[in-house]
């Protein structure tokens, strides 16, 4: 009953989180359900005649981190009363979205050549920022038929194939003269595939923007005077701008609607064979990697299992004084009560966990589902469901950490109950609550320029009540599981142990008398130092190129879509394994060395493990300021904040796997030396 229970309480859960980060999406289209907006769409039909809704959404730069809301542009027609915002999804929150349902008419197949939007009254403030933002880059960000974003075509010069930009400029620069002109006029293309009689789909959505000074829509002629951007002398001066547009329906035979996105997703630098070859070769590369550390630590594994087991010539071959040996011996190793910060580096260790979970699990979820429509918003959205869910899993892990940890060191107060459930509580729930923090102070710098990348004082009191309802509770739960459950066979179990002062004597002998901390001026050798930096290389070199393909669609052109998950997966699985490799070759270096350096395994091993973020962070820092070009002290402080915020969480993940790897190494590598003596 009790199992039932817990069962019963976890599916609520789900589902309650599952419902919240979705968001309520009825209002899109009647049929609309939750599993639809989570990518299993299907295709709507269109007939002649029908509506199509044009959404207007944001426009964004790659030149900063500050989007802004269309509508929220002093120099754009303003939507009429009876147009409403759509309601948005977490994801599309954090993104920054402003979706609104626009004035645009758009009757499907029935090509208009020239229609009046309106006449926007702006003031000399107005003008300016519509120059500014024109200097600046901006590109303008609308959706058809609900998820397709606008484009911008263009022909690739490396297969002569078309492919989309997502977005279409505001404006443009003339660069011989230095002049800003503001696109006032759109040709909007929209191409559909016929799939029966009088039954079609919406394909692709391009848009021509020209920048012209009155209400004539050239069509495909030149012959029209450009919309310069000038700013008047008088602040009480008013500028009118017209707004036109005309709309030209295309059937496509090429295409289809499970095919639409395809012209999104390759930006045309490489032909799409050649861009899914070079990620194989990567993949073979980084697989060649793990192949090599395969191999080393296979030989380490023989040469550690199949030595003799010397220890037995120094001591008196009796039952009692082989049991206490067993036991002093796997103290000092597996969990030493001398380690420095012991606590700290559990804590480290659970929001590794608690990350590693959030992103194999969210990736797991949305590569399994093979007809996901738009994959880019289910992995965010998986990402945000895990992260939380997450807290169980570290809550759990960090609680068997410090009972083991209590166990070996066998204090004589057991340490009261609830001390243990106050660090569930912190290792569940620390890594959230700093997340939460840096972002809403982060959002506080945004929320000043007005941008939608602010949050919403709604999706703030969401993030704090998810927080203390779902995060804390699960926390609690970890612990108590984890705080339920046996471990049984463990070098740690009071069995081993046997309380004989001589045993002390000898045992101390293998003790190391001074550690070695890697904390500031503690930093005492160069030969612990230099391996520890070396170590991050190898997983860096697996990672390198899906992180570049990620941060160029995040950060350098945010109208490219990433798609290519399931190489990602790939590579962190390969790099998971590196890491693991890794810390078992340093682990076992050390336990070898350890008479005469005196170093403590834990510390290094978990740093071991997170130096390839070190090498991340650099690259970051270097992607922020050499090749993004970010303008601004506000939008470079938050790409380096979010940089380094991601790059630390990277860094306790994979410090986590060095870390548990290596303790599992030495359990298994103790307990096979010593198990004659044990049992």
């Amino acid at each position: 009953m009790r199992v039932r229970k817990k069962t019963l309480v976890f599916a609520i859960t789900s589902f309650i989180l599952f419902y919240i980060f979705y968001g309520n999406v009825s209002n899109k289209r009647g049929n609309n359900t939750i599993l639809e907006k989570a990518g299993w769409l299907q295709p709507n039909f269109y007939f002649q005649g029908d509506e199509v809704e044009l959404i207007v959404n944001k426009v964004e730069s790659d030149l900063t981190q500050l989007p802004y809301a269309y509508y929220d542009l002093p120099f754009t027609c303003p939507p009429t009363m009876h147009k409403k915002p759509l309601h948005l999804s977490l994801n599309e929150i954090i993104r920054g979205d402003r979706k609104w349902q626009s004035d645009y008419i758009l009757k499907f197949g029935q090509d208009d050549t020239c229609h009046i939007l309106c006449t926007r009254k702006t003031t000399k403030e107005g003008l300016k920022n519509a120059k500014k933002l024109v200097e600046d880059g901006y590109v303008v960000q609308w959706l058809i038929d609900e998820e397709l974003p606008a484009a911008t075509t263009f022909i690739s010069t490396i297969d002569q194939k078309k492919y989309y930009a997502s977005g279409f400029p505001l404006g443009f620069v003339d660069p011989d003269t230095g002049k800003v002109y503001l696109n006032t006029h759109v040709m909007l293309v929209i191409r559909y595939n016929t799939v029966d009689v009088n039954k079609h789909t919406i394909v692709g959505f391009e848009v021509y923007p020209k920048s012209v000074s009155d209400f004539h829509c050239p069509g495909a002629s030149k012959n029209y005077e450009p919309y310069e951007i000038v700013i008047p002398e008088n602040d009480d001066d008013l500028t009118f701008i017209p707004f036109t547009y005309s709309v030209y329906w295309r059937e496509e035979y090429l295409v289809d609607w499970d095919h639409r996105w395809d012209l999104y997703l390759n930006s045309g630098e490489l032909s799409e064979n050649k861009t899914t070859q070079f990620h194989w070769i990567s993949l073979a590369n980084s697989a060649g990697i793990v192949f090599l550390m395969s191999f080393v630590v296979s030989v380490i594994l023989l040469r550690s299992f199949k030595s003799s087991r010397d220890i037995s010539t120094d001591i008196n071959k009796s039952e009692e004084h082989r049991n206490g040996l067993v036991y002093e011996v796997a103290r000092n190793w597996i969990i030493n009560e001398r380690t420095p910060l012991a606590n700290l580096l559990i804590l480290f260790v659970s929001m590794g966990v608690q990350f590693l979970f959030t992103v194999l699990g969210s990736l797991t979820i949305s590569c399994s589902l093979n007809k996901l429509h738009d994959i880019g918003d289910s992995v965010l959205t998986m990402a945000v469901l895990c992260f939380v869910l997450g807290a169980f899993m570290s809550s759990y892990i960090g609680s068997v950490l410090l009972r083991l940890k209590n166990k070996a060191t066998m204090k004589k107060q057991p340490i009261k109950k609830g001390f243990h459930l106050f660090f569930a509580i912190l290792c569940g729930s620390f890594l959230p609550g700093i997340v939460m923090i840096v972002t809403l102070l982060l959002n506080s710098i945004v929320w000043a320029h007005d941008s939608t990348h602010a949050l919403p004082f709604k999706t703030v009191v969401m993030f704090i009540t998810v927080y203390f309802i779902v995060c804390i509770p699960l926390s609690i739960l970890g612990g108590y599981m984890a705080n339920s459950s046996k471990t049984k066979g463990s070098l740690t179990d009071p069995k081993f142990h046997t309380s004989r002062p001589e045993l002390e004597l000898f045992a101390n002998k293998l003790k190391p008398k001074k550690h070695i901390f890697l904390f500031g001026a503690r930093l005492k050798s160069i030969k612990i130092a230099l391996p520890i930096l070396l170590s991050g290389i190898f997983p860096f070199v697996i990672i390198y190129v899906e992180l570049q393909y990620v941060y160029k669609s995040v950060w350098l052109e945010k109208t490219a879509f990433y798609y290519f998950y399931g190489f990602l997966f790939a590579n962190i699985l390969l790099l998971c394994i590196v890491v693991g490799e890794i810390a078992i070759i340093g682990t076992y270096t050390m336990l070898h060395m350890a008479d005469r350096n005196n170093t403590d395994w834990r510390w290094i091993s978990f740093f071991m493990g997170s130096s390839c973020a070190w090498y991340m962070e650099l690259y970051s820092l270097y992607y922020v300021f050499f090749i993004l070009n970010i303008r601004g002290f506000s939008s470079i402080f938050i790409s380096v904040c979010y940089g380094a915020l991601f790059n630390t969480l990277c860094g306790c993940a994979m410090g986590s796997i060095a870390s548990l790897t290596s303790h599992f190494f030495v359990e298994k590598l103790y307990r096979y030396k010593f198990q004659d003596y044990a049992d």
